[in-house]
């Protein structure tokens, strides 16, 4: 990591900010926020130097799977570690999914993109076996930049919950593209759903929703 990281960061954050010169005082706070932030992220990827042969940020996959159907996405980062498995990093300005919801298979992100790591989706990443699926909160907080583990539910090792994952999305792609069945508006509607519309009473959700007094731990 080059020693001079912070100040390209900065650099690339004025650059960034630069719609706010007209609110200096404004453009100031967040170069302040931003500086802080970027101090923490550069001494958590420092600490951890010693385990990553090589980071991969931002990188896409495409996998075809035998429906047909092409699985696309962006992975925030995939690292492959020096003991040749590779660990998947999603960053979150929000929270992250509870741990509850990762047991039971409702936040499948991470889980896709370590079985399509395995079968080699992404570009210039040999395929390999993930060894640790981490979310990483964003922010000047005590919880930010603290890795937060991927919870998985007993009986299931972290390459079995994506195989897993894989099978469950395939069986609903099957299900809700290939047959002729009405959309619903959303598969697995969260009792911590944000964003919720001006009409979402209308949408009747607790009649068909799978949300209704179940534990969110």
């Amino acid at each position: 990591m080059a020693e001079n990281a912070l100040s390209i960061l900065n650099e690339l954050a004025i650059k960034g900010f630069s719609g706010l010169d007209a609110i200096s005082q404004r453009r100031d706070i967040w170069m302040r926020r931003f500086t802080t932030a970027a101090q923490l992220f550069l001494e958590f990827e420092r600490d951890r130097n010693h385990l990553v042969r090589q980071r991969h940020a931002e990188i896409s996959g495409k996998w075809d799977l035998p429906l047909p159907f092409l699985l696309s996405g962006r992975a925030d980062r995939i690292d492959e570690m020096v003991d040749g498995s590779l660990q998947i990093i999603d960053f979150k300005t929000g929270s992250p999914p509870s741990a509850g919801e990762m047991k039971r298979f409702e936040a499948p992100q991470l889980l896709l993109e370590a079985a399509m790591a395995g079968d080699g989706a992404f570009a210039d990443i040999a395929a390999a076996k993930t060894s640790a699926l981490t979310y990483i909160k964003i922010g000047l907080g005590p919880e930010a930049f603290v890795e937060k583990p991927f919870s998985l539910d007993d009986g299931f090792d972290l390459m079995d919950a994506a195989e897993e994952s894989s099978l469950r999305m395939q069986r609903h792609i099957n299900e809700f593209l290939f047959r002729e069945r009405p959309m619903v508006p959303r598969l697995f509607p969260s009792a911590r759903q944000r964003f919720a519309g001006a009409y979402e009473h209308l949408a009747r959700t607790d009649e068909w929703s799978l949300i209704g007094g179940e534990d969110e731990e």
